[in-house]
């Protein structure tokens, strides 16, 4: 989860270290009688120390490290320039250097409350847990009337796993402090990310933005929430006041390309991941989403494998882009290039279920049924109720004339998600191998409905369906000649495999990735 220093002051900027020491005696007119302060008293520490606070007040962080460098050197026991100094090496996210100045200050004052829950909160950014735990600990020892502390113990039980009292802190955060903002937006976070509490979240998140109206991370948050309860469009309302508030942010951006992509508005989606990466030419994370979309919504393979090549280079450990690009080659009829992917995917993540779920369709396209089989037997005992998954192994079994099987798991994606087209259709071929044609209409007359969204109570279509009914039509056809020659079905149309092969390929708009169905 992390946290960003800015919560605790007006800590922003990022680390640079510079190649010289610059000159330290600023032009500005503002720093005038600073500068004459140092020049009259240039063996007195508190001069550097007050020259600092201003630099630093001014967003000149590294002039007024060097004069804080100063200010130690000349008065070693001077905690408070410790400590400002590790408040700005912190901000600068060197969190390292950060901890070490906190550890000086602790052995100048032992007993100093906020030293400890800065220093913990430093420990957090770089994943030192317990040692963070530890100092919480021992802030809420010194002052237990501190909120911060308890945000900074909420923070490290959040990466430790233990999320439930983590609430308990954010809980206690908020109750000494109740307009704490960042408290509630902590523990929304949790609730809804983490727990899948995502209606407690968004009244969190709705707090956090009343005492804090102008934060664009909170609404982006929101949306975000909103996204996983499928509230579309007030997720993408939460995304354009983001972006209207930090019109220069590209996380902003990003965050409404995935809405505008989730839309089905694949255009829309596209001019934000450009926004983004205009912004931060090197946001890895944006050319994976640019190529994702380019991919499954645009249908330009091509350009998604330029895309998720950049995203690799600048960031060769991004799962995600190793499994888009995968998907990206198996729409170009490249399976082999698909598998490595796949394979990198699995290989850095045995979790990822898409993996398999995608290797296993590649494997079914190649027609290595045995592998698929595995692959998708892999991914049903991870996710037992995933509808997809059965559509998959469903279409296995029908490639090797299991037809019983094939239904059996038609059935099974049918009643996980009774308005699976695919799975209607693919149900009709198996009826129609086994020569039960009424039962085939039957699904058939459902798929079609499904493909033009006139079925009974079926969600408004966001999506195209033509290449579905082309084949229902067909399929269609060929029951109406079978039926007339009173003839077995088997094969029911020359294009049978072609059509599994389309299905097993793309036909379904999800990706196997979790949130993208």
């Amino acid at each position: 989860m992390g946290i960003n220093f800015d919560r605790f002051g007006d800590w922003v900027g990022k680390f640079t270290s510079p190649t010289a020491a610059p000159a330290n005696d600023d032009p500005d007119p503002a720093f005038r009688d600073f500068n004459q302060a140092v020049r009259l008293h240039p063996k007195d520490a508190e001069s550097y120390y007050k020259r600092a606070l201003a630099y630093s007040k001014a967003e000149k962080k590294e002039q007024a490290i060097l004069d804080l460098d100063q200010a130690i050197q000349l008065k070693p026991g001077h905690a408070q320039a410790w400590l400002k100094r590790g408040l700005i090496h912190a901000e600068l996210k060197n969190y390292p250097a950060a901890v070490r100045d906190f550890d000086k200050v602790i052995l100048l004052q032992p007993n100093e409350a906020e030293t400890y829950w800065r220093r913990a909160l430093a420990y957090v950014e770089f994943g030192q847990d317990q040692q963070a735990l530890r100092d919480a600990d021992r802030a809420i020892q010194l002052r237990s009337s501190e909120p911060k502390a308890f945000m900074a113990r909420g923070l490290a039980k959040i990466n430790l796993g233990d999320y439930e009292k983590a609430v308990s802190d954010f809980d206690r955060a908020i109750a000494l402090a109740p307009d704490y903002a960042d408290a509630y937006h902590e523990r929304g976070a949790v609730k809804g990310f983490i727990l899948r509490q995502y209606e407690p979240a968004i009244q969190d998140f709705d707090q956090a933005i009343r005492i804090q109206p102008q934060s664009s991370k909170f609404y982006i948050t929101r949306g975000n929430a909103r996204l996983h309860l499928r509230h579309y469009e007030e997720a993408l309302h939460d995304f354009n006041h983001a972006v209207s508030l930090r019109p220069n942010d590209a996380e902003a951006y990003l965050a409404r390309g995935v809405i505008h992509r989730k839309m089905h508005k694949g255009e829309a989606a596209i001019r934000d991941f450009d926004m983004a990466i205009a912004l931060q030419p090197d946001f890895a994370e944006a050319f994976s989403f640019r190529g994702e979309c380019y991919s499954s919504q645009l249908k330009k393979h091509e350009q998604a494998v330029q895309d998720l090549n950049r995203a690799l280079e600048l960031r060769p450990d991004l799962i995600d882009a190793y499994f888009q690009r995968g998907n990206a080659y198996r729409r170009l009829e490249k399976p082999q290039l698909a598998l490595l992917d796949y394979f990198q995917v699995i290989q850095r993540d045995p979790d990822f279920v898409g993996g398999y779920q995608e290797r296993g369709r590649v494997y079914l396209m190649l027609g290595q049924l045995d592998r698929a089989l595995w692959d998708f037997n892999h991914v049903i005992q991870i996710k037992a109720h995933d509808a997809q998954s059965y559509l998959n192994r469903g279409l296995v079994y029908l490639e090797m004339k299991d037809y019983e099987k094939a239904i059996r798991d038609f059935d099974e994606a049918i009643n996980f998600k009774p308005h699976f087209a695919e799975a209607f259709l693919q149900r009709a071929l198996a009826f129609g191998r086994e020569e039960k044609l009424e039962q085939a209409k039957t699904d058939l007359d459902a798929a079609e409905k499904l493909a033009k969204g006139s079925y009974p109570g079926q969600r408004a279509m966001t999506i195209d369906r033509t290449d579905l009914l082309e084949k229902i039509h067909q399929a269609r056809d060929e029951f109406h000649a079978a039926s007339k020659r009173h003839d077995q079905l088997a094969p029911p149309f020359t294009g049978d495999k072609e059509l599994t092969n389309s299905i097993a390929g793309g036909l379904s708009k999800g990706d196997g990735r979790p949130g993208t169905k």
